[in-house]
């Protein structure tokens, strides 16, 4: 089931995307249409396929079958070239669950590093740059800090400022979150709210409730491989159409209330 809306105005267009790991189906024909600007929040259970389908069109995972179309180029899945996929991979940024920052550089030197390495940028403007984006993410102070100096909090937004230091297209983040200390979470997403409001295009796979209601343009719900149902975020959480969707749902508003009062 695809976003119905303007296919050319799309920015991705994903089609069919299937993926298995041996006999276990993980993907099962995915469709999905993301436009410039949009904010897209992708909810579901655990085992859902919800960072597989990131992963796939990152090419952090070859899909078994599947098409991505790309600003304007179409792209099969499971076999685009080594050339193509360094292409796409320089017009998109990917947020970890665990950061992946290199633990002997600085955090400075972790925002410039694919400028430097992969673009060739000249050092002096790719720290410039780099320095820029610290103070955008509130970490100027910490641009000589090494990761094991910096708080889960900052490391992830770290990893934030290198994702968008090459001015990508879109940014795909997977759980940015979920190895977040409660109290550190606020200030990853607040970051991730900013970055929202530039008009920056993202894809969220998220558990973060109130970010997918308040920040995102729309909202995926995925289960057992499959898009349950999508749509804007206001439809979504005001007037959702699936049994399935209403339940999750409720067990998450559930979740929020026992949450608050100390259950």
């Amino acid at each position: 089931m695809a976003l119905t809306r303007g296919e050319d105005m799309a920015l991705l267009e994903i089609k069919n995307i299937r993926k298995s790991f041996g006999d276990n189906v993980i993907l099962r024909g995915i469709d999905l249409t993301v436009e410039k600007g949009d904010v897209v929040a992708i909810l579901g259970p655990s085992g859902s396929g919800k960072t597989t389908m990131l992963r796939c069109i990152n090419y952090l995972e070859t899909a078994d079958e599947g098409q991505m179309t790309f600003n304007g180029k179409t792209y099969d899945l499971a076999h685009t070239s080594s050339k193509d996929i360094g292409i796409i991979r320089k017009r998109t940024g990917f947020v970890f669950q665990n950061y992946n920052l290199f633990k002997n550089k600085t955090a400075l030197e972790n925002v410039t590093i694919g400028l430097t390495v992969a673009r060739k940028t000249p050092r002096e403007e790719a720290e410039r740059r780099g320095m820029e984006l610290l103070e955008r993410v509130g970490l100027a102070d910490k641009a000589k800090h090494y990761p094991g100096q910096l708080s889960g909090g900052q490391q992830q937004r770290v990893a934030i400022a290198r994702a968008v230091a090459a001015k990508p297209d879109i940014i795909y983040f997977d759980e940015p979150t979920s190895a977040l200390d409660p109290e550190l979470i606020g200030e990853v997403l607040l970051v991730m709210k900013q970055l929202a409001d530039t008009g920056m295009t993202m894809m969220v796979v998220t558990h973060e409730m109130e970010f997918a209601k308040n920040v995102s343009s729309h909202v995926v719900f995925m289960e057992h491989g499959v898009i349950v149902e999508e749509g804007t975020s206001e439809e979504f959480f005001n007037r959702p159409k699936n049994d399935r969707t209403k339940e999750f749902l409720r067990l998450e508003q559930d979740s929020v209330l026992s949450s608050n009062k100390g259950v």
